[in-house]
């Protein structure tokens, strides 16, 4: 039997959950996204680099906003 795709591994995550389920399983990994991110920033020297990745963490932050409930 051949392994999943990435993808397809992604996807079994999923399978199964309710959307309100689905909706909490990606915003907390659009959290573990944006501490990658902030961690890649601390480490990286080059400023325009550091500024573009802490960017794409505040990004992840507000795509997890959007997906918790109010």
């Amino acid at each position: 039997m051949p392994e999943r795709t990435e993808e397809e591994q992604l996807a079994a995550l999923f399978a199964g959950k309710s959307i309100p389920e689905q909706k909490a399983l990606l915003a907390r990994l659009e959290r573990a996204g944006a501490g990658l991110y902030r961690a890649w920033a601390a480490v990286e020297n080059n400023e325009q680099t550091k500024a573009a990745l802490l960017a794409a963490a505040d990004r992840e932050e507000e795509n997890a906003r959007v997906l918790e409930p109010d």
